[in-house]
């Protein structure tokens, strides 16, 4: 019987053989392109979703910016729910983000970096399903206005790539964080390092009001992190 079997195995491997010697050429060409096509879509995949998301992000940032705009205009006398109607009618998915805005919590809030014209909305959560629709808040840090370090994650290079040229800010570039509840916080860049991923040591709290935005580097690698550190800005006059 293991005779028998063994002469089967020998007789498969020789028509493989078989095959591959007679066929070379055409597997040859059809892998190549094969090749060709995976690396073509690898090249494409990046720039595919951070075009939708980046589409995706101005409907929801427009529909943030109505809301806003209704919250100033309505007064403390206004009938209940009179804002609802000026809601982006044509867009229910921008309008599900807003739904979630706890005021209170100052959730979600906006970032705008001016300096490399970034302006995306800073949602709770640093998992991969969280940050795969943008910029994340790690959970515990500190939230926008307040004493202790406020921590922001984001990708780079895909879905949307918020954080792509975070390489570019400089020492007294600003940061602005604007919550739900008109309130609006300006940070200032002090420095800029390259850490391994486990180093936590820059999520440390602060005694004062302050910034740190997280990101990989270099692109397209997740070898280190680049993190940059500000301070908020306070008006003493």
């Amino acid at each position: 019987m293991k005779a028998f079997i063994k002469n089967k195995i020998k007789q498969l491997i020789n028509r493989l053989k078989q095959f591959f010697i007679s066929n070379k050429r055409k597997i040859i060409r059809y892998s190549g392109i094969a090749l060709i096509v995976i690396g073509v879509v690898i090249l494409i995949w990046p720039l595919y979703t951070n075009f939708i998301m980046a589409r995706r992000e101005r409907a929801v940032l427009s529909a943030w910016d109505e809301n806003i705009m209704l919250t100033r205009d309505t007064s403390p006398h206004g009938k209940e729910g009179e804002g609802d109607e000026g809601r982006n009618q044509n867009n229910p998915e921008a309008n599900l983000e807003i739904k979630v805005i706890d005021p209170e919590k100052k959730l979600p809030f906006k970032i705008s970096i001016p300096a490399i014209d970034v302006e995306w909305l800073v949602k709770e959560g640093t998992d991969r399903a969280t940050l795969k629709q943008g910029p994340g808040h790690y959970t515990g840090s500190a939230l926008p206005g307040e004493n202790g370090t406020c921590v922001i994650a984001g990708h780079r290079t895909t879905y949307g790539a918020p954080f792509n040229r975070l390489d570019e800010l400089k020492k007294g570039d600003e940061i602005i964080l604007e919550t739900a509840g008109n309130e609006k916080f300006t940070y200032i860049v002090t420095e800029q390092e390259a850490v391994i991923p486990t180093d936590l040591s820059v999520l440390e709290n602060t005694d004062y009001p302050s910034l740190v935005l997280s990101t990989c580097t270099p692109k397209f690698y997740s070898t280190r992190r680049l993190i940059i550190y500000a301070r908020m800005f306070v008006n003493k006059k």
